[in-house]
C-alpha cells in the first residue's frame, strides 16, 4: 500500500503546477515517508518560489526527516525571516532546538508557534509534552479531537487515560538527596549467551534485575517481576522496540511507591508493565535516561555506574540551553529524541545517525546505509528480537569501518535490518544502533541536559 502511494506521488511530480499544489504533494510524500519524492518537490518549490515562507518551511521538513539538522534549521531560520507569523516554522525551530540540547529556546519556539497556530494538530502534539499535570490531560483531549480515529488513536487514548489516573501527581521523583552515587554495574549472561549488563534494584522494597539499556526509555518490567512487587495497573499501555510488530507490544503502566537503587530512590516511579514475555532481558529493563538529572558514567571494566551531579544544576531548576562543561570538553555532541541518543557515525565513509544503544546484542544498520556502505548478504542464522517482536528479515554485511566521536573501529561485518518503523516513529532518519559489542570497549560518560557522550577508550 505504501509503495503504490509512493508511486502515484512520483508520478504527480511531473505534473505539479501551481506553488501550492508542488507543496500539498509534497507533504502527501513526506507523510508516506517517500522522502525523495518529497525533497524532489521542495527544491521544485524553493527554485519557483525563493522568496515563499512556506516553500522554505517545508524543504526544513524534508531536511529535518533526512536527518540534516543544521540545514533544517537554516530553512526555518529563512521562513520565519520572509514571515515572522508562520507558526509551522517556528515549529521547525523548536524541533531541531530541542533535539540539539538548547532546551530552553525549544520551548520558547514550540510556545509562539502555539500561540501564533493552537489548532495545528502537530503544534499542538510539539507542545503536549511541555505542560503538565491537568493542563496536559486537557491537551491531549483537544488533540484527541483533531487527529479523530486514527493510527495513533489507541495510544492517544493510553495517554488520555494514564494522565487522568496521576491527576497531576508527578512521578519518579527523585527522594534521596542529590548528590554523587556508586552502583554496581553487573554483568549478565542469558539463555542464549548474550551478555549484558545491568542493576540489582529494589521495587517497593522487592528484588529485581534490570538490564540496563541506553536505547530503553523509563523502566519497563516483566509482568511476573510486576506481579511480585504488588505492582497495580494504573492505564493501559503500547511498549515499542525493534521488531517487524509495527502495533508494538501490549502491556500496562503501574506506579511504583518506592524504587531504590543503591543510595539512590525515587518516588511514585512510573513503570511500564510488558504483557508478553521479555526474552534473555532478565526481569525488565531501564533506560539510562532515568537518571538524566546526573551526570551518567558506565564504567564496564570496573562494574560501576557513577552518578554525579550535573554542573550548575539542581532538581527543580528551569530548562536551560546546552553549556559545555569542563568535565565533558572531549565528549561527541549527540541529538536527543527523548530518551534516544542519535550519534553521527561514518561506516566506510557513508554518513548516518546511530542510536547509542548498550542493550543491542550487536551493532546494526538500516538496509539503505548497509548497501551503500558495503555488500549485502541474508543472513538467516542471525536473530534480531526486540520490544516489537522478532525481525524478519535480516541481512550481513561485509567489512567496515566505524568512525565516531574521534575513534575509528574495524569490524567484520553489521547486521542490517530494516528501520523504518522507527525512522517513521521519530520523524527523523535512523541509519543504525551502536552496539554492546563496541560500546563496551568504552567507559561511557552520558549528559542527557546538555547532549553530550563522552567515550574514554580502553587501554
Amino acid at each position: 500500500m505504501r509503495l503504490q502511494a509512493l508511486f502515484v506521488l512520483s508520478s504527480v511530480l511531473l505534473c505539479a503546477g501551481p506553488l501550492e499544489d508542488t507543496l500539498a504533494t509534497g507533504r502527501k510524500a513526506l507523510e508516506h515517508d517517500g522522502v525523495a519524492t518529497a525533497w524532489k518537490l521542495a527544491q521544485k518549490a524553493l527554485g519557483d518560489a525563493p522568496d515563499s515562507a512556506a516553500a522554505h518551511e517545508f524543504a526544513g521538513e524534508v531536511l529535518f526527516r533526512r536527518g540534516q539538522f543544521p540545514q533544517a534549521d537554516a530553512e526555518f531560520k529563512n521562513a520565519v525571516g520572509l514571515d515572522p507569523r508562520f507558526a509551522l516554522a517556528w515549529w521547525g525551530l523548536g524541533r531541531v532546538a530541542a533535539c540539539a540540547s538548547m532546551n530552553k529556546t525549544a520551548v520558547e519556539d514550540f510556545h509562539r508557534a502555539y500561540e501564533l497556530n493552537p489548532k495545528d494538530s502537530r503544534i499542538l502534539a510539539a507542545w503536549i509534552p511541555r505542560l503538565q499535570g491537568r493542563e496536559r490531560a486537557a491537551a491531549l483531549e483537544a488533540y484527541a479531537a483533531m487527529v479523530g480515529d486514527s493510527t495513533e488513536s489507541n495510544e492517544l487514548r493510553q495517554r488520555m487515560e494514564l494522565a487522568k489516573a496521576l491527576d497531576g501527581r508527578e512521578v519518579t521523583v527523585l527522594a534521596s538527596p542529590y548528590h554523587a552515587a556508586e552502583i554496581p554495574l553487573r554483568g549478565f549472561e542469558n539463555a542464549t549467551h548474550t551478555r549484558t549488563y545491568g542493576l540489582e534494584v529494589l521495587v517497593n522494597g522487592t528484588p529485581v534485575k534490570l538490564v540496563l539499556d541506553t536505547g530503553a526509555a523509563g523502566i519497563v518490567l516483566s509482568r511476573p517481576a510486576a506481579e511480585r512487587a504488588g505492582m497495580a495497573r494504573i492505564a493501559d499501555g503500547t511498549l515499542r522496540g525493534i521488531g517487524d510488530n509495527a502495533k508494538g507490544t501490549d502491556g500496562y503502566r503501574a506506579l511504583a511507591e518506592h524504587f531504590r537503587i543503591g543510595d539512590v530512590e525515587y518516588r511514585n516511579a512510573l513503570i511500564s508493565v510488558a504483557g508478553q514475555n521479555m526474552e534473555g532481558i532478565e526481569d525488565g529493563l531501564i533506560g539510562s535516561n532515568v537518571f538524566s538529572e546526573f551526570l551518567i558514567t558506565l564504567d564496564f571494566v570496573g562494574g560501576k555506574l557513577r552518578l554525579d551531579p550535573l554542573p550548575g544544576y539542581r532538581p527543580g531548576d528551569e530548562l536551560q540551553d546546552r553549556v559545555e562543561s569542563p568535565e565533558m570538553r572531549d565528549a561527541a555532541r549527540v541529538y536527543r529524541f527523548g530518551h534516544i541518543l542519535l550519534l553521527p557515525v561514518r561506516a566506510n565513509s557513508h554518513e548516518g545517525l546511530f542510536v547509542v544503544d548498550t542493550g543491542a546484542a550487536s551493532t546494526m544498520m538500516s538496509y539503505d546505509l548497509a548497501a551503500e556502505a558495503s555488500n549485502l548478504n541474508r543472513d538467516d542464522r542471525t536473530t534480531v528480537r526486540g520490544l516489537s517482536g522478532k525481525v524478519g528479515d535480516v541481512y550481513k554485511t561485509g567489512n567496515l569501518v566505524l568512525e565516531f566521536a574521534g575513534f575509528a573501529q574495524k569490524n567484520l561485518g553489521a547486521t542490517a535490518i530494516d528501520t523504518w518503523e522507527m525512522s517513521h516513529r521519530m520523524g527523523t532518519e535512523i541509519s543504525g544502533f551502536l552496539g554492546l559489542p563496541v560500546l563496551d570497549l568504552f567507559t561511557l560518560t552520558i549528559d542527557y541536559r546538555d547532549g553530550l557522550v563522552k567515550f574514554e577508550r580502553r587501554r
